[in-house]
C-alpha cells in the first residue's frame, strides 16, 4: 500500500508540475519598477531554517524602511485548488527550493502576472545541483545566502545570481562567560535530519568532545536532533553518546522558545559540518553571544574569521551520505584532533573563550548585519551585483 501511495503521489506531482508550469511561465517581469514594498513567501506555518530566515529577511526589510509583507502559502501548499491573496505591488521573493518554486508559486497564480519574481534558493555543495529545474521563463533572478552558495548556483543558472545573506535581527545577546569551578562548561550541536545528518555532523562533534575530555566532569555537550523516524545514523549518533551521562541527545521536537533555552544555557556552539549554505544556526549562537567552533569551509566563512571563531582545518574528501538527501558528494572532512584540540583550549583558557565569545558577538552585532544586508539588497534589487 505505502508504494502504491508513492506512486500515486509522484504522477500526482509530475501532472501539478506540468499544468502548473504552463499556466506560470513568462509572468515575471524583472523590469518591474520599484514601489519601496517585498513580499516574502514561505511557508511560514513551519519550523524549519527557510522559515526562520524569511522571517529574518522581513524584519530586515523593515529596518531599511520597506513595507515587507509576510505571504505565508501554508494553507494552500497542499491544496491545488486553494489561492492565496497577495499586494499589487513589490516583488515576491521565494524562499523554497528551485525544485518548490511552482509549488510556492501556484497559489499566487493571479498575483504574479507582471510581477517581479526571484527565486532565494541557499545550496551547500561545491558542486551545483544536478537534479534541480532550470525555468528561465519563471522566475527572473536569483537571491542566494552567501557567495559559496552563488558561485555554485552560478555554474547551473543563466540569469543573474545575487548575494543577499541572511540577517538576524530582533533577537539580542550578551557575550558569555564561564567561570571555571561555578558551573560546567557547556557545549551545543544541532542537526536536522531533513537537511542531512552527514552534512551536519553531529557525530563528529560528539567524537571531539570525548576525545577533548576523557575524564573531565565538569564539562557537557548538547545534541539537538530534528529526526525523521529512528535511522542507521540515529542509532549511531546515539551509539556515539550512549554511556557518558555528560551527553545529553535530544530527539523530541522543540519550540523555538526551547531551542533558544538550549542557546541561553550553553556556552559554545559547535558546527563541524562537511557543507553549508549558509549556517543561520552558527550566526544565532553568535548573536546571542556563544563563542563557536566551525569547519573553516562553505558559506559560513561569509561571516566567520580566524579572530572571532575556533575554525577546524579540514580536507576535502568524497564519500556517499547516508541520509540519502545528496547522495554521491565531495565536501569537507573536518580535523576532529583538530576540534578537540579547541575545545580543550577553550576549557583550558576561560580568558580565551570569553575573547572569542565577545569577539563573534560584536562582529555579528544587529547594526554591522543590516549595514551588509542593506548594501547586498540595494545592489540586487538595482540589479547591479550578480555572479
Amino acid at each position: 500500500m505505502r508504494r502504491v501511495m508513492g506512486i500515486a503521489k509522484s504522477v500526482y506531482y509530475f501532472f501539478f508540475r506540468q499544468i502548473a508550469y504552463l499556466r506560470l511561465r513568462g509572468r515575471g517581469h524583472a523590469g518591474t519598477p520599484q514601489s519601496g514594498a517585498v513580499n516574502i513567501v514561505c511557508r511560514f506555518g513551519v519550523q524549519n531554517g527557510l522559515a526562520n530566515g524569511a522571517l529574518y529577511q522581513c524584519l530586515a526589510f523593515e529596518k531599511l524602511g520597506y513595507a515587507a509583507r509576510k505571504v505565508d502559502i501554508t494553507p494552500a501548499i497542499k491544496n491545488p485548488f486553494r489561492k492565496i491573496s497577495c499586494s499589487a505591488d513589490g516583488p515576491l521573493v521565494f524562499h523554497c527550493a528551485a525544485p518548490q518554486f511552482l509549488q510556492f508559486a501556484w497559489p499566487l497564480r493571479d498575483a504574479v502576472r507582471g510581477r517581479r519574481l526571484i527565486g532565494y534558493f541557499a545550496w551547500e555543495l561545491d558542486e551545483p545541483p544536478a537534479d534541480w529545474p532550470d525555468y528561465p521563463d519563471m522566475w527572473d533572478e536569483i537571491w542566494t545566502t552567501s557567495v559559496f552558495s552563488a558561485r555554485s548556483l552560478a555554474r547551473k543558472y543563466r540569469c543573474p545570481v545575487h548575494v543577499v545573506p541572511h540577517v538576524l535581527i530582533g533577537r539580542e545577546g550578551a557575550p558569555r562567560v564561564w567561570r571555571k569551578g561555578d558551573e560546567p562548561l557547556v557545549f551545543l550541536t544541532m542537526a536536522d535530519a531533513r537537511s542531512s545528518l552527514m552534512r551536519k555532523n553531529p557525530a563528529g562533534a560528539i567524537d571531539a568532545f570525548r576525545e577533548a575530555f576523557p575524564d573531565e566532569r565538569d564539562v557537557a555537550m548538547v545534541v539537538k536532533l530534528q529526526m525523521r523516524g529512528m535511522t542507521p545514523e540515529v542509532e549511531r549518533i546515539l551509539a556515539a553518546a550512549a554511556g557518558d551521562a555528560r551527553i545529553r541527545v535530544i530527539t523530541e521536537n522543540m519550540s523555538r522558545a526551547e531551542v533558544d533555552d538550549l542557546m541561553a544555557r550553553a556556552h559554545v556552539y559547535v558546527s563541524l559540518h562537511r557543507a553549508e549554505g549558509f549556517g543561520l544556526p552558527l550566526l544565532e549562537a553568535r548573536v546571542a553571544g556563544l563563542a563557536t567552533i566551525a569547519t573553516a569551509w562553505s558559506g559560513n566563512m561569509d561571516f566567520m574569521g580566524e579572530n572571532d571563531s575556533a575554525l577546524i582545518p579540514f580536507k576535502l574528501a568524497h564519500m556517499v551520505d547516508e541520509g540519502g538527501v545528496y547522495g554521491a558528494v565531495t565536501w569537507a572532512d573536518p580535523d576532529i584532533g583538530a576540534a578537540a584540540r579547541a575545545m580543550r583550549r577553550f576549557y583550558d583558557d576561560p580568558d580565551y573563550l570569553a575573547s572569542i565569545a565577545r569577539a563573534g558577538w560584536e562582529a555579528s552585532r544587529p547594526d554591522r548585519q543590516v549595514a551588509v544586508f542593506s548594501a547586498a539588497a540595494e545592489a540586487a534589487l538595482n540589479g547591479s551585483a550578480n555572479f
